[in-house]
C-alpha cells in the first residue's frame, strides 16, 4: 500500500470507495448532487489551485484526502476518507501531510477541514496535525 497523487485511471475504485465510506457513516453518496466535486477532480482540485491523493493497494483505491481552494488565502482539506481495512496504518496521517505540504507549498495562509460532526477520527487527526 502506498499514498500517491491521484491518476485519471483511479476514478471508478474512488467513487467505490466514497460509495461504500459514506454507507458505512449512514450517508448517501451523490455524486450527481452535494458530492459533484468527485465526478471532475481536475477541474475540483487539480487545475484549480489544490491538489488530490489516494491511497493505492495494488490497483484497489482504499483511501482519499484533496485540497480544494476556498479563496485565494483559505484551502480545504476534503474527501478524507479511508477504508476500514486501511485504517490505524497511518496512512490518514500520510494523506493529511501531504495535503498540508501541497497548502504550504501554494501559499495558502489558512488551511481547514471540511468534515462533518459524525467524523469524529477525521477531526482528532486533523487537531493532532
Amino acid at each position: 500500500m502506498k499514498v500517491r497523487r491521484y491518476q485519471s485511471d483511479d476514478h471508478q475504485g474512488l467513487l467505490s470507495l466514497l460509495k461504500g465510506a459514506f454507507n458505512d457513516m449512514g450517508n448517501q453518496f451523490l455524486p450527481e448532487g452535494k458530492d459533484s466535486d468527485v465526478q471532475n477532480i481536475d477541474g475540483a482540485y487539480l487545475k484549480n489551485g489544490g491538489s488530490f491523493y489516494v491511497i493505492d493497494n495494488h490497483g484497489e483505491i482504499c483511501g482519499c484526502a484533496g485540497l480544494r481552494k476556498f479563496s485565494d488565502e483559505i484551502a480545504e482539506l476534503k474527501r478524507l476518507y479511508i477504508a476500514k481495512e486501511c485504517r490505524k496504518l497511518g496512512f490518514g496521517r500520510e494523506l493529511c501531510a501531504n495535503v498540508i505540504n501541497d497548502a504550504h507549498g501554494i501559499g495558502y495562509k489558512c488551511l481547514r477541514l471540511d468534515t462533518t460532526a459524525k467524523s469524529q477520527a477525521a477531526r482528532a487527526l486533523f487537531k493532532k496535525l
